[in-house]
C-alpha cells in the first residue's frame, strides 16, 4: 500500500536528524518498505549524512550550518545511476569508517576528495562491465523508534510485527538455500512454510532462531540482560552462538515453552506457559528474586502466560508478577517517555495488570497508583515517580 504523502529530501533529513513526528516516522518506514528504488535513495541521503561527518559533530557544532552543508550535498544527488555505480566504493569507505575512532574523519573528508576522482573512472569500469542486478544480496532495514510499532511482509509472505525500539535487517528476496533476517529488539514472526523447506533464521547477537513454519516471539533488546524466545505453534531451535557446533548444544522449543538465555552468563531457563491471564492490579512488598547459578539449569514456571509475550503487537500492554522497574522500562519504550524512579524500594515492588483499550500513560499510572500510592511530575519528556510516604 502506497503512503499517501511525499516522502522527500526534507523529511529524510528529519528523520536522519531525529526531528520527525511519529506520524513522519512512521510514513518514511512505510515509504521505505514500497519499492527498492526508494530504499536506495534513502541509503544514498543516509551515506551522504555518514560520510559528511556531520552525524559526529551535530552537537558541538552550530546545527543549522551543519543542516545546510548536509542539504548542498544531498543536491548533488540526481543522477540514479551514477550513484548505483559508486556502491562498490561507498561500501569500502563505510567498512573503514566502522572500524576507526573519530581522530580519523577529518582525513577521512580528505580522503573523499580523492575517492570522489576514482568514482568517475569507476563509473566507466561499470558501465562497460556491469551485469544485471538480481536483487538477491540487496538488503533492507526497518526501524522502529519509541512509542512506535511496525508490521510487514517479506518476500516469502512471512508476517513480521515490530515491537519499540527495534531494527529489523532482512533481503529484498530471499535465495533458493535460506531465509534469513537479523534482529535488534523485540519481534512477532509469522513464518510461512515453504515446499522445499528452506529454513528461516533469525540471527540475533547471542542466538540464531532457526524455524520452517511457525509462530514465535523473540526479544532481544540490546540494553537488557537477556535474549527471550517464545512458541506459539509449530517449534523452532536455538542455536548459541560461540559454542562448537553440535545438536545437544541446540535447544528445542515446542508451543508454550519460552527459553531465556543470560547474556552474560551461560544459564539457560525453560518455560513451560499456562493460560492463566492475570485480570487485576496488583502489588507485592516481598520480593525473592532468583538468583543465577554458574551451571546451565532449565526451570519450568507453570505460571507464566503466553499472551505476556505476544499482547504487544495487539496494542496489549500485560504485565504479572513484574517489578516497577522492569515495567518502568515497558512503559518507556511504549510511550516515548524516560522514567525516572527516586525510590528504591519502590522499584521491587511487583504488579500485575492488563490494559488493552489503548490507556493512556497518566491513566496507567492511575491505576498503578491505586495500589501502591505514589506522586508523579512530568518535565517535558522526563517522568519522575516517587513512593508516597506513610
Amino acid at each position: 500500500m502506497k503512503t499517501n504523502r511525499m516522502v522527500n529530501k526534507e523529511i529524510i533529513i528529519k528523520y536522519l536528524l531525529g526531528e520527525t513526528s511519529e506520524e513522519e516516522s512512521l510514513l518514511v518506514n512505510q515509504w521505505l518498505n514500497e519499492n527498492e528504488k526508494n530504499r536506495k535513495y534513502f541509503n544514498e541521503i543516509e551515506f551522504v549524512w555518514k560520510t559528511s561527518g556531520i552525524a559526529q559533530n551535530i552537537k558541538q557544532n552550530d546545527v543549522e550550518k551543519d543542516r545546510e552543508i548536509f542539504i548542498q550535498k544531498i543536491g548533488e544527488l540526481s543522477d540514479e545511476e551514477t550513484m548505483k555505480s559508486t556502491e562498490p566504493v561507498r561500501r569500502s569507505l563505510q567498512l573503514f569508517m566502522s572500524n576507526t575512532g573519530p581522530k580519523y574523519y577529518q582525513w577521512l573528508r580528505i580522503a573523499a576528495i580523492f575517492i570522489l576522482a576514482f568514482c568517475l573512472s569507476w563509473t566507466v569500469f561499470y558501465f562497460m562491465n556491469r551485469k544485471p542486478d538480481t536483487g538477491s544480496h540487496a538488503y533492507n532495514q526497518i526501524i522502529t523508534t519509541k512509542g512506535q510499532k511496525s508490521q510487514i511482509i517479506l518476500s516469502d509472505d512471512t508476517k513480521v510485527w515490530l515491537n519499540s525500539e527495534t531494527t529489523l535487517r532482512y533481503p529484498s528476496a530471499f535465495n533458493d538455500m535460506k531465509r534469513e533476517v537479523f534482529l535488534e529488539g523485540e519481534a512477532y514472526f509469522e513464518v510461512q512454510k515453504k515446499d522445499n523447506k528452506i529454513p528461516f533464521i533469525v540471527k540475533t547477537s547471542e542466538i540464531d532462531i532457526k524455524v520452517l513454519g511457525t509462530c514465535f516471539n523473540v526479544m532481544a533488546y540490546p540494553d537488557e540482560e537477556t535474549i527471550e524466545t517464545t512458541v506459539v505453534k509449530g517449534s523452532v531451535c536455538i542455536v548459541r552462538k560461540g559454542l562448537r557446533s553440535s545438536p545437544d548444544q541446540n535447544i528445542i522449543l515446542k508451543p508454550n515453552q519460552k527459553v531465556t538465555l543470560l547474556k552474560k552468563g551461560s544459564r539457560v531457563i525453560l518455560s513451560e506457559i499456562e493460560t492463566e491471564k492475570p485480570t487485576l492490579i496488583k502489588s507485592t512488598k516481598t520480593i525473592q528474586p532468583i538468583s543465577p547459578t554458574e551451571k546451565e539449569q532449565i526451570l519450568i514456571s507453570p505460571k507464566v502466560d503466553i499472551e505476556l509475550h505476544t499482547a504487544w503487537k495487539d496494542d496489549r500492554l500485560i504485565f504479572q508478577s513484574e517489578t516497577f522497574e522492569n515495567i518502568a522500562y515497558k512503559l518507556e519504550r511504549w510511550y516515548d517517555v524516560k522514567i525516572h524512579i527516586q525510590n528504591e524500594e519502590l522499584k521491587k515492588y511487583r504488579y500485575t495488570g492488563k490494559f488493552v483499550h489503548k490507556e493512556t500513560l497518566n491513566q496507567v499510572l492511575e491505576i498503578l497508583n491505586l495500589t501502591t500510592p505514589i506522586n508523579y511530575t512530568f518535565k517535558q519528556n522526563d517522568l519522575y515517580i516517587d513512593k508516597v510516604t506513610e
